[in-house]
Order: structure tokens, then C-alpha cells, then sequence
């Protein structure tokens, strides 16, 4: 088993137009010195809640630090690669970005939650809580596939995604300028994700077609009362056509005139007596 992840084939486009973004981003930051990117851009908890900046659970996804030696983009970038690429032939295009994008604005509200409890308003910047995010899955999908751990020690996908957890819970609290919980949310939504996604997915499908299940359901009614209806009728019309309609009863004309009057409510859309026959 190799240690490490050598995609085949192109760079897949997502992660292609992702490792541009966040180079492009980074590179006018560092140009400008933090002078507008990080204002702009970062996640503050303070702007974010009260000045209702929601773009920020966004855009901070594409800013990272500017000390150097630049470990921070290096390293996101690195493993956006290393996990994303894979993970976009797995879930396809469309799919990676919207798993992309929920898990970073999941994220950003996991920091925000996390700042209003305990009055840590500092920013956070950087794509860590998506990238984790897309670890978690990597894992789900390539449980066994081994990397290096630091970049040292091999280990299985779904071990070193819990040790990884592990972690960052017990840093959570830790003074060390890294917003641990951001990560740990990251973590969270790919495991809701995973554990929702087919009671999700039914849900979702019986909502949109929750007009035209009543619609097939009331027209199936119809058929049935009108198919019954001419069934009940079927021997009317055999003494209509032997003795005429002077010979029937007002109960059989009032049979007669019901089925008449159901029919005209149908319009043609139901089915005839004959095709009734036919489906019994």
C-alpha cells in the first residue's frame, strides 16, 4: 500500500479552480500585507453576529495566515489535494462543492457558537474546518487506505481520523492561536452528513413530489368511484337499450344521472367503463 495519494488522471477541475482561489487570495493578502483581505474576508465573530457580515462563514475559507514560512495555506493546500481529489470522482463535481461549502459555513457557525459562550471573539481564517470535513469522508470512503501520520507514521484512514479528533478536543481550550473547534466542526458535519444523508434525501424527495402523489391519489379514487359507478350502471344501459327509458325506475335514473353527472366533473380524463374491464 503507498503511502500518500497520487490522483489519477487531471487534477479534478474543482480542486483545480480551489488551489487557485485560495493562491490568488493569498497572494493579493500578502501583496497588501493584510491590509484589506483579512478585514474583509476573515470570520469575526463580532461583525459576523452583530453587523450580520454573514459572507464571512464564506469567504474565510480562502484566507490564511501570512507568517512565515506559510505553513498554514501549505498545509490546507496539501491536504485540500490530497483528500479533495478523490473525494470529487466519489461524489462528482456538483456534489463536492456543495459538501465543500455546507461543511466550511458549518464550521464558521461551530466558531461562532463557540465564541458566544465563552467571549473569545478572535477571527478565524482558513479552509481547516472544510478540509476536515473532507478527511472525515475520505475515511468513510477509503476507510483502509494508508498515509503518513506527520508525515512519519502510516496508519489506516479511519484510525487517523479519531486519533486526529481526539486531537483537537483535547486542545480545544489550549492557547495556541488555532481554533480547534472549527476543526472539530468540520469533523461533525461529515459525520451527520453520512449518518442523514438517505433519510435526508427521502424527505426531500417525498416533499417535492408531494403534489403529484396527491394528485395520482385523488385521480386514482376517481377512477375507482367512476369505474365502480359504471359497473352499477352496466345493467341500466342493457335494459335502456331493450325497453327504452321509460321502463326504468327513479332510483335507476338517479343512478343514471349520477354516473352522468361524474363523468362531466372527469372530462375525459378518467378511465372508460371498458378500460375499467379490462384492469379488473
Amino acid at each position: 500500500m503507498a503511502y500518500g495519494f497520487t490522483p489519477n488522471g487531471t487534477l479534478p477541475r474543482a480542486i483545480r479552480i480551489l488551489l487557485i482561489a485560495n493562491a490568488a487570495v493569498f497572494l493579493l493578502d500578502l501583496i497588501s500585507r493584510g491590509a484589506y483581505i483579512h478585514p474583509w474576508l476573515q470570520l469575526d465573530p463580532l461583525r459576523t453576529i452583530h453587523g450580520l457580515e454573514v459572507w464571512r462563514l464564506v469567504t474565510y475559507l480562502f484566507v490564511h495566515d501570512l507568517n512565515a514560512p506559510f505553513f498554514h495555506i501549505i498545509i490546507n493546500m496539501l491536504m485540500l489535494w490530497m483528500f479533495g481529489s478523490p473525494l470529487v470522482e466519489e461524489f462528482g463535481e456538483r456534489k463536492f462543492w456543495w459538501f465543500y461549502i455546507s461543511t466550511g459555513i458549518f464550521s464558521g457557525f461551530c466558531s461562532l457558537a463557540f465564541a458566544s459562550i465563552t467571549g473569545n471573539y478572535s477571527s478565524v481564517v482558513g479552509a481547516s474546518g472544510a478540509i476536515f470535513g473532507l478527511m472525515f469522508a475520505f475515511a468513510k470512503f477509503f476507510p483502509t487506505q494508508e498515509f503518513l501520520v506527520l508525515y512519519l507514521f502510516p496508519m489506516q484512514a479511519r484510525f487517523a481520523v479519531i486519533i486526529y479528533a481526539a486531537v483537537e478536543l483535547l486542545s480545544i481550550m489550549a492557547n495556541d492561536h488555532i481554533s480547534h473547534i472549527t476543526h472539530l466542526g468540520g469533523a461533525l458535519f461529515a459525520w451527520l452528513y453520512f449518518k442523514f444523508e438517505h433519510r435526508g434525501a427521502e424527505t426531500l424527495s417525498r416533499w417535492k413530489n408531494r403534489k403529484a402523489v396527491k394528485m395520482q391519489k385523488a385521480v386514482r379514487k376517481s377512477e375507482e368511484e367512476l369505474g365502480q359507478v359504471m359497473v352499477d350502471i352496466d345493467p341500466i344501459l342493457k335494459k335502456i337499450s331493450q325497453t327504452g327509458m321509460g321502463s326504468l325506475t327513479k332510483d335507476e335514473k338517479d343512478k343514471l344521472e349520477h354516473a352522468s353527472e361524474m363523468k362531466r366533473k372527469a372530462k375525459g380524463k378518467l378511465i372508460s367503463l371498458d378500460e375499467y374491464r379490462k384492469r379488473q
